[in-house]
């Protein structure tokens, strides 16, 4: 399989030069930076460059949308406006005053909600809304940091064999382009790339490896308290799991191999894959290393569930998403995984 993605990148590098010599000068593709729609820094962009639709979560719990304001709610029988972000306070604070209350935020309907890649929507029923958070995908923002813009990109469609060059000049032209990104397309950053930090101090970045660690490292400062700290162990014994991401250096995606499969984390530290009656056991447990927290996992069975046999960094974790890591040593590459509740 590594032989086959060595020669797919290379014919890409050969067609590049035959079909587009006019644009030398402009487009150079480098191969060891090529992305495409499902690479995880093509998620990790997304989120950066997402709307901020975290930012109300105290009120909507998801961060599918944003509500736009003003809007008109009832919360614990009690009628309020919310006409800017400084009334979320408000919200918080109401629900804290009684633990015998629902705490359901009820809007007036209709409302208008904005989804990450800023489109509006006008939603007329809480069935309605319903819908729109089952059919989307709930990923958090990441909006501390800031891409200094212009950024720009080259791709290359290898359906038609046309390469480009694309140059973003805001967020929301970032992740509508992400958004409608093609499978038969691949991409590269222009570096360097200019960012804020948390902090708003500048930061300059040479490579997609930079970038990925640099958002990665961000998740953490980004998070706003606005909602409750979970407990990993806590998380990943509720429920089930199955395999909603893996990505092995060199074979590329392999998501495809555990379908079927779901996984169950036991709070005694034992681990089963079952798969059409038939049952795999294993273990899991979680250690920290270098102010680093990880979960090791390992199976009795063969591929493809040994595949994920690791000690796993955890990157983040939600009551239904669980993001990991692993970098192999000695330039053996990065390999990416993870688990989604059913």
């Amino acid at each position: 399989m590594k032989t086959v993605l060595h020669y797919f990148l290379l014919i890409i590098s050969f067609g590049l030069f035959f079909s587009c010599q006019e644009e030398e000068s402009n487009i150079v593709q480098d191969t060891t930076q090529n992305l495409y729609v499902y690479s995880p820094v093509s998620k990790l962009v997304e989120r950066v460059s997402q709307n901020n639709t975290s930012v109300d979560n105290v009120m909507d719990g998801t961060s599918v949308f944003r509500v736009k304001l003003p809007v008109s709610i009832t919360l614990n029988s009690v009628n309020l406006i919310i006409s800017s972000e400084a009334d979320y306070v408000t919200v918080k604070n109401l629900k804290e005053v009684s633990t015998s209350d629902d705490d359901i935020v009820n809007y007036n309907y209709p409302i208008v909600v904005s989804m990450r890649n800023y489109a509006e929507t006008t939603v007329s029923n809480f069935d309605q809304l319903i819908t729109i958070i089952t059919q989307n995908e709930d990923l958090k923002d990441i909006s501390c940091i800031t891409f200094q813009f212009p950024i720009s990109i080259n791709e290359y469609d290898t359906s038609n064999q046309i390469a480009n060059t694309v140059t973003f000049v805001s967020n929301s032209q970032v992740i509508n382009y992400l958004f409608n990104l093609q499978s038969t397309v691949y991409y590269s950053f222009v570096f360097p790339i200019s960012m804020e930090d948390s902090t708003n101090q500048p930061v300059v970045l040479n490579s997609n490896a930079e970038l990925e660690t640099f958002i990665e490292s961000s998740i953490d400062d980004c998070d706003d308290g606005s909602t409750t700290p979970i407990n990993f162990n806590s998380v990943i014994t509720t429920g089930t799991w199955y395999v909603s991401y893996f990505y092995e250096e060199g074979d590329g995606d392999e998501t495809s191999d555990f379908i079927g499969h779901i996984f169950t984390f036991y709070a005694n530290g034992s681990s089963t894959s079952v798969k059409a009656g038939s049952t795999i056991n294993g273990t899991w447990t979680t250690f920290t290393d270098s102010g680093f927290n990880y979960l090791e996992l390992v199976y009795d069975g063969s591929d493809p569930i040994s595949e994920i046999e690791e000690d796993w960094k955890i990157i983040e974790f939600t009551e239904t998403l669980i993001r990991l890591k692993h970098e192999s040593g000695g330039g053996g590459g990065t390999d990416y995984l993870n688990f989604t509740r059913n």
